[in-house]
């Protein structure tokens, strides 16, 4: 099944659900990375939220809108570049009562498998945004009020008339102009209203630009973009980590790794002879010859060497009993914790995990020859 038709699958299965998933394209560059594409789609809707008209410009004899993404899409696409903000640099601190700092770090991984950061901040001063307030409604009352659903609503509560003009791209537009009688209320009301809505959104608005200029940083995005160019969905190659299990060295490589991974967490084992000739079977972990050429509890009556019986162990692994020589069925000490093959000792957990795996207690090394075989 390819990816078409499984994502045509998928989408008819949750057809009653709204589906958050990027269209994605692999292809295998080696038996252990594949390239990933993946594209995001914005929605051009009214109400999406994806997008907001910031201008038109002119094509040719004709003007055409111009929209920037909007955090919802910025979001899908930091999510499909698999960008990671840090929690510890990324933070938000009151400056001063009328003054709000956020601070977001964020890094991502480039197609090349190279990491990229950036660290970016947004600051929102009060005292600052109302005076900017304040000289943009000074010249609406002034010169006239273009926006349509805003002229309207001033027309309402306040005196003045309507006139013909044009906007700040050169569209022809119905404009209303305060009267004089009312234009100081109008500023000081639009003010208000204004500075209330921000104050009590500046912490989460500071943060969001902070976040949202990292996110544009790292995947190189512009500004504004016509309708046309919003209609082509956006492509975000990566590099993941991806084994194709299907190749023999990969397997061996993995099945080595996870064998390795299992004797660093539980520990290989010796065995030594003891005096009585029976097989005594030590941790090799936080063991000393020295110790036990020294320690009472291992010394013995005997006037020549004691140590003339221990068996060193090898580069190779551990001495012990040939699998030929060794018949389990025969050893009455056999209860769980000793391998089912060589004899040699196991703790309880090597026991439980090779039951599981193989049906049988054995040990690592046995265990590792039965997966071979």
């Amino acid at each position: 099944m390819n990816a078409q038709n499984a994502l045509a699958e998928i989408k008819q299965k949750y057809s009653d659900c709204n589906l958050l998933m990027p269209v994605a394209s692999e292809v295998q560059l080696n038996p252990f990375y594949k390239y990933t594409v993946m594209e995001v789609k914005a929605d051009l809707s009214e109400n999406s939220g994806d997008v907001f008209k910031v201008g038109s410009v002119k094509v040719g004899e004709a003007w055409s809108d111009t929209f920037s993404p909007a955090k919802p899409l910025l979001m899908k696409l930091a999510a499909a570049a698999g960008i990671q903000f840090d929690p510890n640099n990324t933070f938000g601190s009151m400056i001063s009562k009328n003054c709000y700092k956020a601070k977001a770090y964020g890094a991502m991984r480039m197609p090349d498998g190279t990491g990229k950061t950036h660290c970016d901040e947004k600051v929102i001063n009060l005292d600052d945004e109302e005076d900017r307030f304040r000289l943009e409604f000074m010249d609406k009352s002034i010169e006239g009020i273009m926006e349509k659903k805003a002229a309207e609503d001033a027309s309402k509560l306040f005196k003045g008339e309507w006139f013909d003009a044009a906007d700040k791209w050169g569209k022809p537009c119905k404009a209303y102009k305060i009267a004089d009688v009312d234009r100081q209320k109008y500023i000081d009301r639009s003010v208000l209203v204004n500075m209330t809505l921000l104050r009590k959104t500046a912490a989460e608005k500071a943060m969001t630009g902070a976040i949202l200029r990292v996110v544009r940083a790292l995947i190189g995005m512009k500004g504004q973009y016509t309708k046309a160019e919003l209609q082509k969905p956006f492509a975000i190659p990566r590099v993941t980590f991806s084994p194709d299990y299907s190749d023999p060295q990969v397997r061996k490589a993995m099945l080595d790794q996870g064998m390795n991974s299992v004797s660093n967490m539980f520990g290989s084992n010796r065995v030594l002879p003891s005096d009585n000739h029976e097989t005594v079977f030590v941790s090799s972990e936080n063991f000393d010859l020295e110790d036990y050429s020294n320690n009472a509890a291992f010394a013995s009556d005997r006037i020549d060497d004691p140590m003339e019986d221990f068996v060193t162990p090898s580069k190779e692994g551990t001495p012990e009993p040939s699998a030929s020589s060794f018949n389990p069925d025969d050893d009455p000490i056999l209860d769980g914790l000793h391998c089912h093959v060589c004899g040699r000792e196991i703790t309880q957990t090597v026991s439980d995990f090779s039951k599981r795996r193989l049906g049988k207690p054995l040990c690592m090394k046995c265990q590792k020859e039965s997966e071979q075989s």
